[in-house]
């Protein structure tokens, strides 16, 4: 009966043990999940910071940008059209990046609804540049958000 007994507490206290062991590890599994969508959200504010930057101290950049945007592509040189088309791709695959990050759990919709709309914006721009939007969820999101 001893015996018996023993391996009731025995057997109560391993199952105990299990279901403090699981809630830990859902503690985890949650904890991790935070640190890897701060990780992102930082890393995206990075980028786009140093983006930023580099725009606002770039002379040449500003002004090629600022010369395609009032007086169309056709004016600029084969350079600063080269230069330009780059920085926007550029732009374009942080965004795609983003997407990614947003479909994957990563970033919540508002942001992503954000940033789907600035490109959506820029599509006309990116078009004049040269750039084809290829048949992928991203592209198809900037459609939708330009209304074609």
């Amino acid at each position: 009966m001893n015996s018996d007994n023993l391996n009731k507490w025995l057997t109560l206290l391993a199952n105990f043990g299990v279901v403090i062991g699981l809630a830990l590890l859902a503690y985890e599994l949650r904890e991790a999940q935070n640190h890897a969508e701060t990780e992102a959200a930082v890393r995206r504010m990075h980028q786009i910071q140093a983006a930023m930057v580099e725009m606002a101290t770039s002379d040449q950049l500003a002004a090629t940008r600022v010369k395609a945007l009032t007086e169309g592509v056709d004016s600029l040189t084969p350079v600063e059209l080269y230069q330009l088309q780059n920085w926007e791709n550029a732009v374009r695959l942080r965004m795609r990046s983003q997407y990614i990050e947003y479909r994957r759990g990563y970033l919540d919709k508002e942001h992503a609804d954000d940033m789907i709309a600035t490109a959506a914006h820029f599509l006309p721009y990116w078009e004049e540049l040269g750039f084809e939007l290829r048949e992928t969820e991203f592209h198809q999101a900037i459609r939708k958000a330009a209304g074609r």
